[in-house]
C-alpha cells in the first residue's frame, strides 16, 4: 500500500494528473482491502458460539445442577496466598469463601434474592446497588456461556494479539452502559480473557482478565488459571477442582448473622 509520504515524493517527480491519479487508486485500493478485512472477521455470535461449544455448551451445562470450585488465590504485592471455595447451586444461588489465616474469612454470596458480604472486623453486610448486581451476576449458574440478551449492542472490532496469542477482540455493550471487550483466540476458540473499567474509591481503572489452562471436568471445560489485573495489584486464581452435583441449597443459605439483619433491616438515620 502507498503511504502518503511515498505519494507526495513521486508527485514531486510527476505532473500533477499523474499525482492525482495515483492518489485515487491508493484510496481506491486501502478502502478495498479495508472492507475486505472487515467483511472476514466473524460475528460476536460466531465466536461465541464456538467458545460455548468448545466448553460443553448449555445443553451440557444443564445435566447439572450444583458446582464446587477448589483453588487458591495470590496477591503477591501485599503478601496474601490463601485458599479459596466457590459454589453454585441452579438457578442463581451462589457462595464465595476465602480464609486469611488469623485475619479470619472472607464470604460473600447470593441466595436467589440476597446479596450479601462478611468480612474480617466488619459487620455482615447486605448488598445493594451496584455491589449487589455484580454478587447477583456471578451467582448465574450458567454465566460462563454467552448470553445476548445482556447486551445493547456487540462488534467484532479487529483481530489483534492478547498476551502474545492472536485473538479476535469483541466489544460488549451491557444494558447499563459498561463495555467489555472479549479476546476469542483465533486458533483454539477458547476466550483467552477481557478488558473493562471498574469504578473504585480512587477512580476508574481499567482491570484486565487473562484466562488460560483450560481443563475438562464433568463434561464442561473451565480455564483453571485465571489472572486479573489493574495497575495496583494483581491477582492469580488457580483451580485445582471442580465438582458436579455435590452440593444443595443450605451448601449456599445465608449466615445466620445475615438472616437476622434481613428480618430486621438497620434503621436508616
Amino acid at each position: 500500500m502507498l503511504t502518503t509520504p511515498r505519494i507526495l515524493s513521486r508527485a514531486r517527480r510527476l505532473a500533477l494528473p499523474c499525482a492525482a491519479a495515483l492518489v485515487t487508486a491508493a484510496a481506491t485500493a486501502a478502502f478495498a482491502a479495508t472492507g475486505a478485512a472487515a467483511q472476514s472477521l466473524p460475528s460476536p455470535q460466531e465466536l461465541a458460539a464456538r467458545h460455548d461449544s468448545l466448553i460443553g455448551g448449555r445443553a451440557m451445562l444443564e445435566t447439572h445442577q450444583s458446582v464446587r470450585m477448589i483453588g487458591s488465590f495470590v496477591i503477591a504485592a501485599a503478601g496474601i496466598e490463601a485458599p479459596l471455595e466457590i459454589l453454585k447451586v441452579r438457578p442463581n444461588k451462589y457462595l464465595f469463601r476465602t480464609s486469611l489465616g488469623q485475619m479470619g474469612d472472607i464470604l460473600s454470596g447470593f441466595d436467589g434474592t440476597t446479596a450479601w458480604a462478611i468480612q474480617p472486623g466488619q459487620t455482615p453486610m447486605v448488598l445493594s446497588g451496584d455491589q449487589g448486581a455484580q454478587v447477583a451476576e456471578q451467582a448465574d449458574f450458567f454465566g460462563d456461556l454467552h448470553d445476548f440478551s445482556k447486551f445493547t449492542s456487540t462488534e467484532t472490532v479487529e483481530q489483534t494479539e492478547f498476551e502474545g496469542r492472536p485473538v479476535y477482540k469483541v466489544k460488549f455493550v451491557r444494558k447499563n452502559g459498561t463495555v467489555v471487550h472479549e479476546f476469542f483466540d483465533v486458533e483454539t476458540g477458547l476466550s483467552a480473557g477481557g478488558t473493562t473499567t471498574i469504578d473504585t474509591p480512587t477512580g476508574s481503572l481499567e482491570m484486565v482478565t487473562v484466562l488460560s489452562d483450560y481443563k475438562e471436568f464433568g463434561g464442561m471445560r473451565s480455564a483453571t488459571r485465571v489472572v486479573q489485573r489493574n495497575p495496583q495489584f494483581e491477582v492469580v486464581l488457580s483451580l485445582v477442582s471442580i465438582e458436579y452435583d455435590t452440593l444443595d441449597s443450605a451448601a449456599v443459605a445465608l449466615p445466620e448473622s445475615v438472616k437476622a439483619m434481613v428480618k430486621s433491616p438497620p434503621n436508616n438515620p
